[in-house]
């Protein structure tokens, strides 16, 4: 009885963590508005990472497994200024990717990405969450297109559904 009530128990927290994560779909928009808003200083990049290398695992998420991830990357792409995505950029940086519960952010390396890193006074930051939020992989052209609209001033309103 004792071992079918801890069956139970776990049953339902684990239920309850399958329901308590839900990510919105981000948008360019909301992305660059966050980013805009924040006390800390970030820049707009596309291009891929590369170089996956430095790992530091975090401790295993009890029950679950998950575990977040620090490492450092090369970033080789373009930054954004308002005429484009115009501005060779080959940097490193430190890779954060956090766990909330049994998810876990992560971060595809030689992919194409359009995202935001930022800057600090040891060099640039990425942090990407279990929602993902603001690396948005193999950007359409319609997506760069709008990044930069917001870059130049222009509209800049997440799409509501």
């Amino acid at each position: 009885m004792k071992h079918l009530l801890l069956a139970i128990s776990f049953g339902l927290l684990m239920a309850n963590q399958a329901l308590a994560l839900s990510c919105s779909p981000p948008s360019v928009e909301g992305s660059f508005i966050q980013h805009s808003k924040a006390e800390e200083r970030f820049i707009l990049v596309s291009g891929k990472m590369t170089n996956k290398r430095n790992i530091v695992l975090g401790p295993l998420t009890e029950g679950v497994g998950a575990r977040s991830e620090n490492f450092t990357a090369t970033f080789v792409g373009h930054q954004a200024n308002r005429t484009g995505f115009k501005r060779p950029i080959k940097i490193s940086v430190a890779v954060s990717a956090e766990c909330g519960g049994p998810w876990c952010g992560s971060v595809t390396m030689q992919t194409p990405m359009m995202t935001f890193l930022e800057i600090t006074p040891y060099g640039h930051d990425l942090t990407v969450g279990p929602c993902g939020g603001s690396v948005f992989y193999n950007p359409t052209k319609d997506q760069n297109s709008r990044a930069l609209r917001c870059l130049r001033g222009g509209v800049c309103r997440p799409k509501t559904r």
